[in-house]
């Protein structure tokens, strides 16, 4: 029963931090799950969508949709790879890393969130 318990608060404890992180992006144009995205492929130039469906343990159509929207805010570029033509690579842009300073700044600003 105790394990029960600590999983209820750590579902509780994680909830209350991505209202945290949300309100924090308000005005970026990036919801949790994009920024989650773009600092996995800006960390991590080259991957594929099979690389970040695991990053960010979500389903391959989860992944389209948070790719997609990042591609639209112009934020991450999809390119072919040079290893393999059939393969499709992420990079963040010029943009996207800015875009993430931005956030990450507000988020590091809440770090009260995370210590509670």
């Amino acid at each position: 029963m105790d394990d029960l318990v600590e999983a209820l608060a750590l579902l509780r404890r994680a909830a209350v931090v991505a209202d945290g992180i949300d309100a924090a992006l308000a005005g970026t144009d990036l919801t949790v799950d994009r920024w989650r995205g773009l600092h996995v492929i800006h960390h991590n130039p080259g991957y594929s969508m099979s690389d970040i469906v695991e990053a960010l343990a979500v389903p391959s159509t989860s992944a389209t949709r948070i790719v997609d929207g990042l591609v639209e805010l112009g934020a991450v570029y999809r390119t072919a790879s040079t290893q393999d033509r059939r393969r499709t690579v992420l990079r963040s842009s010029s943009h996207g890393a800015e875009l993430l300073r931005t956030a990450e700044s507000a988020i590091s600003a809440m770090d009260f969130l995370l210590r509670k």
